[in-house]
C-alpha cells in the first residue's frame, strides 16, 4: 500500500490528483442512511429516545416512536438499541 492509499483509507479522505484533499462528511451527509418504525413492532418502552444524539424521535400519543427525517443523521444508534427490532433502514431503490 502506497503513501496516498494509506492515507486515503486510515484518515477518511479522498485525495484528487494528489493535491487536493476533500473531507468524507460532505458525501456522507449526501448518502446518509434512512429508516422508519414498524408502529405493530413499537412497544413505546424509550430506548430508542434515549439511544438518539439528535433528538430526531417523537412519540405518538401510545408512547410510540416515529423518526422527524429532517433531524436524523442516520448514525443507527436507534436501531442497535430497540430491543423489539422495530426500527428499520430504509432500502433506497437504485437504478441500473
Amino acid at each position: 500500500m502506497d503513501r496516498k492509499e494509506f492515507l486515503t483509507k486510515s484518515a477518511g479522505l479522498i485525495i484528487i490528483s494528489g493535491l487536493s484533499v476533500i473531507g468524507l462528511a460532505a458525501q456522507e451527509k449526501e448518502s446518509k442512511k434512512k429508516y422508519t418504525v414498524i408502529d405493530k413492532r413499537c412497544d413505546g418502552c424509550g430506548h430508542c429516545f434515549r439511544a438518539c444524539r439528535d433528538n430526531a424521535l417523537k412519540a405518538t400519543n401510545d408512547r410510540k416512536a416515529v423518526i422527524d427525517a429532517e433531524k436524523c443523521k442516520g448514525c443507527g444508534d436507534c436501531v442497535r438499541f430497540c430491543r423489539r427490532m422495530a426500527i428499520v433502514e430504509i432500502e433506497e431503490n437504485t437504478k441500473a
